[in-house]
């Protein structure tokens, strides 16, 4: 009778899987149009994430991988689940594909004199990293301009309260604002169409 060590069957296994696994992976198209299915301006307070850098999408998709932000259900899905399940080549797909993409503000109503007090803010606060209005993606910390107010809101609020964990200045300047502080700069943002 033949016996095949622990050792053999383990590796056996673990090679057989990787070779499924990997021919379950899907197609760059499929997982662009999957992402885009929730990421595009007619999806109220999801961002989108067209043109953002490499680092700053990388930055903010590990953030969920390592429990660093908190993934809230939309349409039954949440981010945390979904960046768990892909595969490190699906993850590169995500990455070589966003920056190259053009960022197309979001059309929405918003408070004109709120706006320029947002951008006072904006300017005080949070210019150093958020450079050109918060529009410009190679200043790698995420296109705020154009998103969607309500997203923006809620993200400033996580880094306040602590339920997201970034960037140290981000959440410093966060916690030092109040609602009404965070209200201006989301409609500074949402001007800037």
């Amino acid at each position: 009778m033949l016996r095949h060590s622990p050792l053999k069957l383990a590796l056996g296994l673990c090679i057989t899987i990787s070779s499924f696994v990997s021919f379950q992976s899907v197609s760059a198209d499929e997982l662009i149009e999957s992402c885009n299915s929730c990421h595009n301006p007619t999806k109220k307070n999801v961002p989108v994430i067209n043109g953002f850098s490499a680092f700053a999408l990388e930055t903010s998709l590990l953030a969920y991988v390592d429990d660093f932000r908190v993934a809230r259900t939309y349409e039954g899905e949440d981010m945390k689940s979904i960046m768990k399940e892909l595969s490190d080549a699906d993850f590169k797909k995500i990455i070589d594909h966003y920056p190259s993409q053009t960022f197309t503000p979001i059309k929405q109503a918003f408070n004109p004199e709120l706006a320029k007090k947002g951008k006072v803010l904006h300017d005080s606060y949070c210019s150093r990293c958020h450079t050109e209005g918060g529009s410009l993606a190679d200043d790698d910390s995420g296109i705020l301009a154009g998103q969607w107010k309500a997203y923006i809101i809620e993200e400033m609020n996580n880094y306040k309260n602590g339920s997201r964990i970034g960037d140290k200045k981000m959440t410093e300047v966060s916690k030092s604002l109040s609602d009404e502080h965070i209200q201006a700069l989301a409609e500074y943002y949402a001007s800037q169409q």
